[in-house]
């Protein structure tokens, strides 16, 4: 049962999940891409209790799907685990247990049925507030067994709500009791209840749930069969980049470290910092507009980066994934949102053409091109408005094109990709603007104006 992964935290303790089931591996709350890893490092059946909230990034969604896509058993209770069971068993995620049954049902809505404060690990995961679950459950058994009436349950049963979850205890029972007029006979007779009683129901459903997979373990020797195709996009590619084995920010780097480290030592820290805000806004409005890259485009856009690295051999890219800590797919997923970068900026071109003056400006560039322009649009007037052939300044294409990567950059893939890289229509609107810049900067032999006819 070594194959068997628990994410345990707060809702019970390792000696009493061990007493249940002995020979899994028990692993702190679930945050993002844990589950992924756990598939990575052979789990056959993932089981959730508890994970994080607020602190780091959730378990996500899609990492609960491919686990279930690899055959791997996914099951969930008590705290984060049914909170997502609820939201993936329609996929085959496994829920366990009342608080499961009453998020699937739409009995419970909020995080926060769940969410309790809590010690760290090396404190074992010492509770420090009552889960809004454990709550009702502790009250509606109070009620039944006639501790309390309904209006004592419901009263303490909304001020608890309205409060944050961190400030949740059964000790703010007498507070709540003065506070609204409760049966004082009622109020005690509860915080008596829930001394002798302690109502845990998040504990229970743990309980049940390391039972189950203990009592049915021959059920989980077959791989789970899913329902569904999981769809690989290059979301997901980004998500688990930080979290495979091997090269990359899985091999130990803190991306909280590295944010420190450009802070302070990288000359370009802005341009860095902006850069990842680019593709961090791209991702999320390619997938808002449902943009795809497509095959030839990656191939496009992938080329030009390693001509512009200078990755022109086998070895050499070998080389520049090791100096960068990156594994081939993880190259594959960063040149899958440089192609979404492309595609983006090509769906908003009008606005983002209207802020280019701003950037200029902020650049403190903007008197220099707006100059040049002016002295183009002077250099066209001469020849009558109408742009000039190359041949009429005394050059050709081709020694146009050789003087513009003299002059500016190497055509380091195509023509049509790059002027396509550099946001123009076609090859001709690219040469009117070179021949215009070669005239403007005196580099033309002579000049022939040609009249109509």
């Amino acid at each position: 049962m070594k194959a068997v992964h628990v994410f345990l935290g707060p809702s019970l303790t390792r000696a009493d999940a061990r007493a249940v089931l002995p020979a899994a591996t028990y692993l702190p709350p679930a945050k993002a891409g844990d589950v992924y890893r756990a598939v990575r490092n052979g789990a056959k059946v993932v089981a959730i209790i508890d994970g994080y909230f607020e602190q780091v990034p959730a378990v996500w969604h899609k990492e609960i799907l491919y686990a279930l896509s690899r055959g791997v058993h996914v099951l969930g209770a008590s705290s984060m685990g049914a909170l997502r069971a609820a939201e993936l068993h329609p996929f085959g995620m496994v829920g366990v247990g009342q608080i499961f049954e009453a998020y699937r049902d739409g009995v419970y809505e909020d995080d926060d049925e769940v969410a309790v404060i809590h010690t760290a690990e090396e404190s074992g995961f010492a509770v420090l507030s009552e889960a809004m679950a454990n709550i009702r459950d502790g009250l509606r058994q109070a009620m039944k067994r006639g501790y309390i009436g309904l209006a004592t349950h419901d009263t303490v049963l909304r001020e608890m709500k309205r409060r944050h979850y961190a400030e949740r205890t059964w000790s703010l029972v007498p507070e709540i009791a003065r506070n609204t007029d409760l049966p004082r006979s009622e109020s005690d007779a509860l915080v008596k209840f829930v001394e002798n009683e302690a109502p845990n129901r998040k504990r229970l459903d743990a309980l049940q749930l390391l039972m189950e997979i203990e009592q049915a373990s021959s059920r989980f020797e077959e791989p789970f069969k899913p329902p569904f195709e999981f769809e690989s996009t290059v979301f997901w590619d980004q998500l688990v980049s930080g979290v495979r084995s091997g090269p990359g920010a899985s091999a130990g780097v803190p991306i909280g470290a590295i944010r420190s480290h450009v802070g302070v030592v990288e000359d370009d820290a802005d341009a860095i910092f902006e850069g990842a805000l680019t593709m961090y806004l791209v991702v999320k409005e390619a997938h808002r507009l449902g943009i795809r890259t497509e095959p030839e485009q990656v191939a496009r856009v992938t080329e030009r980066f390693r001509m512009a690295q200078g990755l022109v051999t086998p070895e050499t890219t070998q080389d520049w994934l090791s100096r960068n800590m990156m594994a081939e797919e993880e190259f594959s997923a960063l040149m899958e949102v440089l192609a979404l970068v492309e595609s983006v900026a090509r769906h908003h071109s009008a606005g983002l053409d209207a802020f280019l003056p701003a950037e200029l400006q902020r650049r403190g560039r903007f008197g220099t091109v707006a100059t040049a322009v002016a002295e183009k649009r002077d250099a066209l007037a001469e020849f009558g408005n109408t742009f000039p052939a190359a041949e009429d300044v005394g050059t050709t294409t081709d020694d146009l094109l050789s003087w513009y990567e003299q002059r500016f950059r190497t055509l380091d893939t195509s023509f049509d990709d790059h002027i396509r890289a550099r946001r123009f229509h076609d090859g001709s609107q690219f040469v009117c603007e070179l021949l215009l810049e070669y005239v403007r900067e005196g580099e033309k032999k002579t000049i022939t104006v040609r009249a109509d006819g």
